[in-house]
């Protein structure tokens, strides 16, 4: 009974163990990208998860978010055949710092053979000023979690990461260490074997 106890624990250990690891990593990869690389969208095998800051897209749709969800969009060079309705992520045109704006297609408009959009956030009044090119779309929305984004950003924080990431692998790591620390230790009595000699 013991021993598969054990083993149960050391099966425990191993996967919490590898979801810290990949957390970790997915992290540091995340902020790799948006640092070094200066990426507005680090990307993982083409998705993106971006932290929605506003309630410009709050609503009752299905594919409606608000500030503090976590939105997922994909890279992709189809952005030449969008439809209205569609939801993307494209850089703001407006803003100096190359801000990042995830709005619905209201309307299609073509210039011959090209098509350009024009965008508007579910719960604003007005369209965005302007139409976006295809060449502005960074990806198009695919889902999005409810509130995670906040706690995406507090694990980010060197907080979230010492509470959530560090100290669990510590004590992970860690924790036959501190088993055998209070265990109790054996007298010289119980650990040593005493033999006599016998002589004739």
């Amino acid at each position: 009974m013991k021993k598969l106890a054990r083993h149960v624990g050391n099966i425990v250990m191993w996967v919490l163990t590898i979801g810290f690891a990949v957390v970790l990593i997915g992290n540091l990869w995340m902020m790799f990208q948006s640092t070094v690389q200066q990426s507005k969208a680090p990307s993982i095998l083409g998705y993106s998860p971006l932290i929605v800051n506003t309630g410009s897209m709050a609503g009752d749709k299905a594919d409606d978010f608000n500030a503090g969800d976590l939105v997922i969009i994909h890279k992709t060079k189809k952005t030449l055949n969008l439809k209205k309705g569609t939801i993307i992520t494209f850089v703001d045109p407006h803003s100096e710092s190359k801000a990042l704006v995830t709005h619905r297609i209201n309307r299609v408009v073509t210039h011959g053979e090209d098509h350009v959009y024009e965008t508007k956030g579910d719960a604003n009044n007005t369209s965005d000023k302007g139409v976006i090119n295809p060449s502005q779309i960074v990806g198009v929305y695919q889902t999005h979690l409810k509130g995670f984004g906040s706690k995406l950003m507090f694990l980010q924080s060197p907080k979230g990461m010492l509470l959530f990431i560090v100290l669990p692998l510590i004590l992970l790591f860690g924790s036959d260490h501190i088993m055998q620390a209070f265990k109790p230790k054996a007298s010289k009595h119980e650990s040593g074997v005493v033999t006599n000699s016998i002589t004739d």
